[in-house]
């Protein structure tokens, strides 16, 4: 919403913003990666930081469902981040305070933040306890950064609150997050993580070299890549929904042991050492990065853009103050023809997915009749109707058919 206020709702723009996100928070890792193996001073040590910033843009890169949407995962890591690098720098309290408050931001935003606040919050007191510091110290430092973490969260409920909407904010922050998980077996688990580790290969081969030769760079970064990554994968599994684009919360801490490989303590053996050989490695990145912008090409812009087709031909017939429902279609027709949606519930799923309905409580007849009420102009339903859809005798009585786009879409117009 603030990007969209600053510099307009252009999709090109807000992708562009998200591609310079990415950029900082890989520039971030680089300066977390550095303070962690020491290597701030001398610039002839700097290849691994520089890999591990460079691995989390790859590893965002690659596949449509991890980074060439704007998810929401994309946005706090930079908060994280930024406040790891904090953490490790200062023992201020101001500085503290303000990893605190990234972190409680970051909450806001998802609340999947507070296990990577458990996980880096472990790594501080790792750090207090090797550099012997007595427990009036570690207390007053993790007390100042829950503080900071409470901060946001205390805000935006005392906004709601003086709206009398407590309970709204209590709803939607946790009584849905709670309602909001399923079942998924421990097979479904196992094969999820397997799937993400082996879409990234050799990263997680780095990853895992790293961990088993800890000793030459030092305990720090593998304790805190595994108690970090332990931490987020425990809440990316739970709610049983097994996304891909949540797995880019664990991206961070894959990246920074990953880029340890290239730091110039360790020594591969032959069968590995080769990865490190510039006049292999450089044109193998190069080609990467070809291979990855021609899929993407292939993916993206060669393909024919059915949403926007849809949203210029209601353009052209819908008249000031009209409105339309997008059904179970794309919600992002109503972005393109800069009209609002007539129900809070704006992206397809939240009505029409059993799982989603449930979760938020929603009366699907209810919601609907609201929507009914506004006399919407068009109504678009993709492919078939559901069965239990309580828009049918309305769209029977009240619309006609006018239109099947791509043999799927079917488009009604108020009679």
């Amino acid at each position: 919403a603030i990007f969209q206020m600053l510099f307009g709702k252009s999709i090109i723009v807000l992708r562009l913003i998200t591609a310079i996100w990415i950029a900082l928070t890989a520039w971030m890792i680089y300066h977390v990666h550095s303070q962690l193996s020491g290597q701030t001073t001398d610039r002839h040590l700097d290849a691994a930081p520089v890999a591990s910033g460079v691995i989390y843009i790859f590893m965002t890169s690659i596949f449509t469902f991890f980074g060439l949407s704007p998810n929401t995962e994309l946005f706090f890591t930079l908060g994280t981040i930024i406040a790891l690098y904090l953490i490790l720098r200062h023992d201020g309290y101001g500085w503290l305070l303000l990893a605190g408050l990234l972190l409680g931001t970051g909450f806001m935003i998802k609340y999947v933040v507070l296990f990577d606040a458990m996980g880096l919050g472990f790594l501080y007191l790792l750090l207090l306890l090797l550099r012997k510091k007595d427990w009036h110290f570690w207390i007053s430092r993790c007390a100042i950064m829950a503080l900071g973490f409470m901060i946001p969260f205390g805000l935006v409920w005392l906004y709601y609150r003086q709206m009398d909407m407590g309970d709204t904010f209590w709803f939607f922050t946790f009584d849905l997050s709670a309602g909001y998980f399923i079942k998924a077996t421990w097979q479904l688990n196992l094969l999820y993580v397997i799937d993400c580790l082996m879409r990234f290969f050799p990263i997680t081969l780095w990853f895992f070299y790293c961990t088993w030769h800890w000793r030459t760079t030092g305990m720090e970064m593998p304790i805190l890549a595994w108690t970090w990554g332990a931490s987020v994968l425990v809440i990316i599994l739970l709610p049983g929904k097994l996304f891909y684009h949540y797995f880019i919360q664990m991206m961070l801490p894959l990246s920074l042991l990953a880029g340890s490989f290239f730091d110039h303590r360790r020594t591969p053996k032959p069968a590995l050492a080769w990865m490190r050989n510039p006049k292999i490695g450089y044109p193998l990145v190069i080609t990467a990065m070809v291979v990855i912008l021609y899929f993407q090409k292939k993916d993206f812009i060669d393909k024919r853009d059915y949403p926007k087709e849809v949203a210029a031909w209601l353009k052209e017939q819908l008249k000031p103050g009209e409105k339309i429902y997008t059904g179970n279609y794309q919600q992002i027709i109503y972005h393109l023809t800069g009209t609002e949606s007539p129900t809070p519930y704006v992206h397809s799923s939240l009505i029409w997915d059993a799982e989603n309905n449930r979760a938020l409580g929603i009366d699907r007849a209810v919601e609907c009749q609201k929507i009914l009420d506004q006399k919407p102009r068009f109504i678009l339903f993709n492919k078939k109707l559901p069965k239990d859809n309580p828009m049918i005798p309305a769209l029977q009585s009240d619309y006609q058919q006018i239109m099947l786009f791509d043999k799927q879409l079917h488009i009604y117009e108020r009679k």
